[in-house]
């Protein structure tokens, strides 16, 4: 099933959701390739997630100040995607990698089956946009 966070990431493609960390744990690797795409130093150990939707006390999550979260709150919107400001400036902030930016960022160095396995999950602009149209 289709998880989609405030900003249209997939909880459910996510290496650090809660869930999937049960089922099999790839933080270190999920660690490795959030430097290598986006310039995050997260060690392996902080990386664990409940989701933005979450609401039980003491939840976990990556931002526990994420400015999307706050915004789509205060709009009353389900995700970003309904936002009639969508993409925004908070929204380019929490902006995921396409498969083609992901691509032309790493060169020769990209791996098809890395990204698929790691960061499809945060293309959450060509999933809003392709959701966008659907409706």
């Amino acid at each position: 099933m289709d998880k989609i966070t405030m900003c249209g990431y997939r909880c459910d493609l996510c290496k650090a959701y809660a869930p999937n960390i049960k089922s099999n744990d790839e933080r270190e690797k999920l660690s490795n390739v959030w430097n290598k795409y986006y310039d995050l130093e997260i060690p392996a150990d902080k990386i664990y997630c409940e989701g933005c939707r979450c609401s039980k006390e003491n939840t976990k999550r990556i931002d526990m100040n994420c400015p999307v979260r706050k915004c789509v709150i205060e709009k009353q919107v389900d995700n970003c995607g309904e936002c009639i400001e969508f993409p925004c400036v908070i929204f380019n902030e929490r902006r995921g990698l396409s498969f083609q930016e992901a691509k032309e960022k790493l060169g020769n160095n990209f791996c098809a089956d890395e990204y698929h396995n790691y960061l499809s999950a945060y293309d959450n602009v060509t999933r809003l946009i392709e959701e966008k149209n659907i409706k």
